[in-house]
């Protein structure tokens, strides 16, 4: 499980070290190999009532709208 925190930190780092990055598009790749687009970020409220978490960061992906190409190397 990810925190927005830690999300936040990541982007971070790589907005700050890579001019290249601020840049770059964004992508979702599930189990199985597929890529996704991200569509959209909301904050959403939880509606389970005694959950841990009463807010949530919702993504919302898409069939990736044209392929990015293969991976040259993860940096």
């Amino acid at each position: 499980m990810l925190k927005s925190n830690e999300l936040q930190k990541v982007i971070r780092m790589f907005n700050d070290k890579s001019t290249v990055a601020k840049d770059a598009r964004v992508s979702v790749e599930t189990p199985d190999g597929s890529m996704w687009d991200i569509q959209k970020i909301s904050l959403v409220q939880n509606k389970i009532i005694g959950s841990r978490e009463s807010h949530r960061v919702l993504i919302k992906v898409c069939k990736e709208i044209a392929p990015p190409g293969k991976v040259i190397r993860e940096l």
